[in-house]
């Protein structure tokens, strides 16, 4: 099975998700008290000592009971502001000019390395002069309303959702898959260009393939941070937004509060209306990417459809898990699930850019549920399936997505107005990528009706 950890999971054994006042807290059971400890916190900021959505005075009040004895480091492991090992004065100072957003502070944020295991790298606050790599980690970038402090992309594959990268913003020649060489070479001359070098380089854990060991050994030489996180999986994705708003500091602070705990509260409504769903009621999905390409268990789509409230069909069926292992493999025939039509529902992800007209719309409904797949539409491969196979655009915000999913899943439960309502709750809030945008211009949900309706 593919190596893939969110920052909050990583390492650890988890006993329970818990939503408490608006926050989506993860429990675990290390109580190791050392500086590689894994641990639960949704800002992934060491100084956020009480794994909230902030840092203020009521972290400097746990680091200072952690320095009295009256609390210990392995209860609360961000304490360890400066990632030392041990609390003590220094976090102290350093924790106050966190507090204080204070311009030229050493943060140290807690993320993912290359193999996928938890680590911590330093950044100056507030972060600025970034390269985002893939559109995983692009978007939660943006959502931040962090355009502005992009200094180059290897690629910007949808016109309107990422506008808001720079206009002085670089491009250095990559691919949504592959950094070549020569795009490298661009990368490091853009670091060199910059008094003071780039700020970080941003990557989704999906796309950490591109960051070989001799690139790795580049940004240490070169002392570029490399902040990585699984921004996929539609709950990382929330995090990372909170995590990189932090960093940007100022408004972009506001937007990934507002837009983390918007995302919380969605949370806590999906599970609250579900509690009550015993697990063998619970609705079964097969998620699938790239119109044909069928997502394992340990895909990041899996993840986000569980957070919704559904339950993996890799984990009902041994003939489907063993068969489809890796993140995603291609169908092999339109056959290719005819032995798994006890499913519940189909959910394909794919990635559609927005700003469309009613005919836009339209061709656009058209063009996903027939796709030709080397000559065979769509429709051939899920022939079987088609009154339970809905398109969810993976471009949208991680909260918008499981709502669309919890809809497709949950019908009854969740409306489509109703998700249609949390779509728009994140266009009013002021998020970039989707300023301007309305109901009528996003195409976020497909399903046999919504062909049928266009096609009449």
């Amino acid at each position: 099975m593919e190596k893939k950890m969110t920052t909050m999971i990583a390492a650890v054994a988890v006993v329970a998700v818990v939503l408490v006042a608006g926050a989506f807290v993860i429990l675990n059971n290390d109580d190791d008290g050392t500086k590689n400890a894994a641990i639960a916190s949704q800002l992934q900021i060491r100084g956020n000592a009480n794994d909230d959505y902030t840092i203020d005075g009521k972290d400097l009040d746990i680091v200072n009971d952690v320095i009295a004895g009256t609390k210990t480091l392995a209860e609360y492991p961000l304490a360890d502001v400066n990632n030392d090992g041990v609390v003590n004065d220094d976090d102290v100072s350093l924790l106050k000019d966190l507090i204080d957003r204070k311009d030229g502070t050493t943060v140290y944020v807690v993320c993912l390395d290359r193999n996928g295991d938890s680590t911590t790298v330093q950044v100056t606050y507030p972060l600025r002069n970034v390269v985002p790599y893939g559109t995983n980690m692009q978007l939660p970038t943006l959502y931040a309303n962090g355009g502005q402090y992009v200094a180059g992309y290897f690629v910007s594959s949808y016109t309107t959702a990422e506008a808001s990268i720079s206009s002085t913003a670089r491009y250095l020649e990559g691919s949504q898959r592959k950094i070549s060489d020569a795009a490298w070479s661009n990368f490091t001359a853009l670091d060199a260009s910059i008094s003071g070098g780039l700020g970080a380089i941003l990557v989704d854990y999906s796309g950490i393939s591109v960051i070989s060991e001799k690139r790795m050994g580049d940004l240490n030489a070169a002392g570029i941070p490399m902040i990585c996180y699984e921004s996929a999986d539609a709950t990382a994705e929330i995090t990372t937004v909170l995590t990189l708003g932090f960093l940007f500091g100022g408004e972009c602070e506001t937007m990934g509060v507002k837009y983390a705990q918007t995302a919380w509260n969605l949370i806590k409504e999906i599970n609250d209306k579900l509690k009550d769903v015993k697990d063998e009621d619970k609705t079964s999905y097969i998620c699938c990417t790239m119109y044909i390409y069928i997502c394992g268990a340990s895909s990041s789509f899996n993840t986000s459809a569980t957070t919704a409230g559904g339950v993996a069909y890799a984990s009902l069926n041994s003939d489907f898990n063993t068969t489809y292992t890796d993140n995603s493999t291609k169908m092999a025939s339109v056959e290719a699930l005819s032995k798994f039509t006890d499913v519940d529902v189909i959910i394909n992800n794919r990635s559609m850019d927005w700003g469309l007209t009613e005919e836009q719309i339209k061709n656009r409904v058209i063009d996903t549920w027939d796709h030709d797949n080397s000559g065979k539409s769509s429709t051939e491969y899920f022939a079987k399936f088609l009154d339970k196979l809905v398109y969810i655009d993976n471009l949208l915000p991680g909260a918008v997505k499981l709502a669309y999913m919890a809809h497709a899943m949950y019908g009854d439960t969740f409306s489509r107005e109703w998700a249609d309502g949390v779509l728009q709750d994140y266009i009013d809030m002021g998020t970039l990528p989707l300023r301007g945008q309305t109901l009528d211009t996003v195409l976020a949900y497909i399903d046999l009706s919504t062909y049928n309706a266009v096609t009449a």
